[in-house]
């Protein structure tokens, strides 16, 4: 199969390095140090048991250069950036192209309707939590499922999908309730991501961290209460039992977006706790914490100009 996978990140290349064991795969990014990496010496992944593995059939082209339908395209790039990757690289999306998300934030999949057939959208998540090391290399610091599904009833692409990803050694759960998962990763992200971001510090240290935990314990309730309002019915304590074990079980990786700080790059918190705040508008919902740390990760990104 020809895969596409928008976006060379750390995650986009922990999926690409995978995917090429058993397909053809290209990789697009918009870094052209990135793309030049990664076609002379192909993707390094380090393994959480100090073990590295090579992949070297992988390459790459700046994003918009590469022209020809794929047989399935991942989106990785920066929620904030979908719609742009999307546009840039529409003549990817042929009829019969498959599209799957596996991005953080909500929403993706309604931008990908603007370019691709319903039936040819697969949502996901994943539980997999890679670091960037730069020109190919990345550290492979959490492993866990990849959860697939569709918004409508029956899709059979799912299993083609759900194949694909085994074969190429990832676990895969089929959802028939996506948008509940969505949501779900979305609770761990607002609140894990933005706290190590601030603090630049592990996963782990959330729950290590007396103070970080009681504010995540508000943001997260706020979130419970707006996904209550969009229909989907989640406990105060489920969501904040869930949390706490991805916490537990990250141990010392860093999250996506605490990456991002660390390198002076702009965040996805306006798809994250940035979506939690517009939904929340729209039911009436208080959310007075999620929208103190949207502005406080904003300031984080104004003072990037002083650390240059």
């Amino acid at each position: 199969m020809k895969i596409v996978i928008i976006g060379a990140g750390a995650m986009g290349c922990l999926y690409g390095a995978y995917l090429s064991r058993h397909n053809e795969v290209i990789m697009l990014d918009s870094y052209q140090p990135q793309v030049d990496a990664i076609n002379k010496n192909g993707i390094t992944v380090s393994e959480e048991d100090g073990t590295e593995q090579h992949f070297s059939s992988v390459r790459a082209c700046l994003s918009g250069e590469y022209k020809e339908d794929a047989d399935l395209v991942i989106v990785f790039v920066k929620s904030t950036y979908t719609e742009d990757a999307l546009k840039t690289n529409r003549k990817l999306f042929g009829e019969h192209t498959l599209v799957m998300t596996l991005q953080n934030g909500a929403g993706n999949d309604r931008k990908i309707e603007q370019y691709v057939v319903k039936k040819n959208i697969i949502i996901g998540t994943s539980k997999h939590n890679s670091v960037n090391n730069g020109n190919g290399h990345v550290r492979h610091s959490g492993t866990g499922a990849t959860t697939i599904g569709s918004n409508l009833k029956e899709n059979s692409n799912l299993q083609i999908i759900s194949n694909l990803l085994e074969e190429s050694g990832f676990a895969v759960e089929i959802s028939d309730d996506i948008q509940r998962i969505i949501w779900s990763k979305l609770f761990v992200n607002l609140s894990i991501n933005t706290f190590t971001a601030i603090t630049r510090s592990p996963i782990r240290s959330m729950i290590d961290n007396h103070y970080a935990w009681d504010f995540a314990e508000k943001m997260i309730c706020e979130a419970v209460d707006v996904a209550e309002a969009d229909g989907t019915h989640f406990s105060y304590m489920e969501v904040l039992n869930m949390v706490h074990h991805v916490c537990e079980d990250a141990g010392k990786g860093y999250s996506s977006m605490s990456q991002d700080v660390m390198n002076c790059r702009k965040t996805e918190i306006d798809a994250i706790n940035g979506a939690i705040v517009e939904q929340a508008k729209l039911y009436n919902v208080a959310a007075p914490y999620n929208r103190l740390i949207v502005d406080l990760i904003h300031a984080i990104e104004e003072s990037y100009k002083y650390q240059k």
